[in-house]
Order: structure tokens, then C-alpha cells, then sequence
């Protein structure tokens, strides 16, 4: 056994020199992929920002190699090739704004994003690249790219706080985009985004007076879509000028 173990030796030394070869080379395809992808979208998100409410900010992504690089690939459970990708939102001074001169601050998006930040980022990256979300929630050992995977839902929780007008308007046509082929479900205080959704869920606190405070959400169809859209739309208008209103936003 031990002699034919050891004629056997160089053989199989020889199948783990050319499998790791083939493996480096894939993970430099895979690598040169990701850069060309990582330029396209750094340059296609930072134009979709200022839409979103992000004026002067911008996204960075930047690769790097994992610890061995393409030489010595690491090939544990969890590896998804060699590189290690860095997302960076940086926001930008207007010149004078500070010490006269145009600076960048910022960072990792995990770090320093806020939830309505990371939440826009996510919005317009799903816009540039479609599909992306759904990508980074498969499980990879089990993606086939012959079939087309189900349908994610994605939560946008007041992706639209602080936001109006144009800002308002770009993410709402976004959303209704992205709807195609994913579930969106967009918590919203704005009347505006919420009369272009498909179904319409209002969500409130309420007590009948013996029982404690609760939550409870129900849809709302018809007329009583309207009554509500034009509740959240209400502001200064007088009631009938808001149902008014709330027609316009529906159609």
C-alpha cells in the first residue's frame, strides 16, 4: 500500500499544481470582472445620487486582494475569489462651503451610511445593475446560471424621508422599475410614493378603548385608498382639495 501510495505521489502533486493553476486563472477572470463592474458602477451611481437626494456625494468601490492574491488564491467554504471589495460614499464640500477649497469626507458605507443612505445606494445600484440584490441573496453554492432564480422582496424603510420634489419623483419611477422583478415593500410617509403602489397597507396604532395600544395593518382599496392617500397629503390643504389632490396622485 505504502509503495503504491508513494508511486502515486507525484501524479497527484502534479493534478494540484495544474487544479490550483486553473483555479488562479479563473479567479483573475473573475477578478478582471469585477473591476470592469466596479467602474461602471461607481461612475453610474454617483450620477444617480444627486437625483436621490444625495447632492455632492458620491460612491467609490475599490478591489483588493485577499491575503495570498492570485499566486496562492484562498479556497475555503466561504471564498468568492480573491478580492475583497470596499464601497465608500464620500459627500463634497461646495468650495468655500468650508476652508475654501472642495473636500471629501466620509467612508465605508457600512460605517458611516445611514439607513436612508445605504437604502438609496441600494436603490440605485438594483436601477444600474438589475438583479444585483437578488445575486448577493442567493445562496452561492447553489446558483445554476441557467435559471432564472424566484423573485426577492426588498424593504425600503422610508427610503424617501427628508425628500421631495425631484428627489421624490426619481425614486418613486425607480421603485415602480425595480418592481418588475422583485417584491418591493416601501414604508412611507409620503403620499405621493405611496399612490403609485400596486397595493396599498396602512399600518397605525389603535385601541377600542378596553384593550391596550396595538398595531394593526390593514389594505385599503377604492374609496378608502383615496380618504387615506389624501390624509397623508392633507398638510394645509382643506380636506376637499386634498381628495382632489389625491385623484391626481393615483391616476
Amino acid at each position: 500500500g505504502d509503495v503504491k501510495a508513494l508511486n502515486q505521489w507525484p501524479k497527484a502533486k502534479e493534478d494540484e499544481r495544474r487544479a490550483r493553476e486553473a483555479y488562479s486563472a479563473s479567479c483573475a477572470e473573475l477578478s478582471n470582472a469585477r473591476l470592469a463592474v466596479s467602474v461602471t458602477l461607481t461612475e453610474k451611481v454617483s450620477q444617480l445620487l444627486p437625483s436621490l437626494g444625495l447632492d455632492r456625494s458620491t460612491l467609490e468601490i475599490t478591489l483588493k486582494h485577499r491575503s495570498g492574491g492570485l499566486a496562492d488564491p484562498y479556497t475555503g467554504p466561504e471564498s468568492l475569489g480573491v478580492d475583497i471589495a470596499d464601497f465608500v460614499l464620500l459627500h463634497r464640500n461646495v468650495p468655500g462651503e468650508s476652508d475654501g477649497a472642495s473636500q471629501a469626507k466620509g467612508g465605508n458605507v457600512e460605517k458611516v451610511g445611514s439607513s436612508g443612505e445605504k437604502s438609496r445606494l441600494l436603490l440605485a445600484m438594483e436601477s444600474v445593475l438589475p438583479g444585483s440584490i437578488g445575486t448577493i441573496c442567493s445562496n452561492v453554492g447553489t446558483i445554476d446560471v441557467r435559471m432564472k432564480s424566484d423573485p426577492i422582496c426588498v424593504v425600503y424603510d422610508e427610503i424617501d424621508a427628508h425628500v421631495g420634489g425631484r428627489a421624490a419623483t426619481t425614486m418613486t419611477e425607480l421603485l415602480r422599475e425595480q418592481r418588475k422583478s422583485s417584491h418591493i415593500i416601501a414604508i412611507t410617509h409620503a403620499a405621493s410614493l405611496a399612490a403609485k403602489a400596486d397595493q396599498h397597507i396602512v399600518v397605525e396604532r389603535w385601541s377600542d378603548g378596553e384593550v391596550g395600544p396595538a398595531t394593526r395593518a390593514y389594505p385599503v382599496e377604492g374609496h378608502d385608498r383615496r380618504r387615506e392617500v389624501a390624509r397623508m397629503a392633507a398638510g394645509n390643504l382643506v380636506p376637499n382639495e386634498a381628495e382632489k389632490f389625491a385623484d391626481a396622485l393615483i391616476k
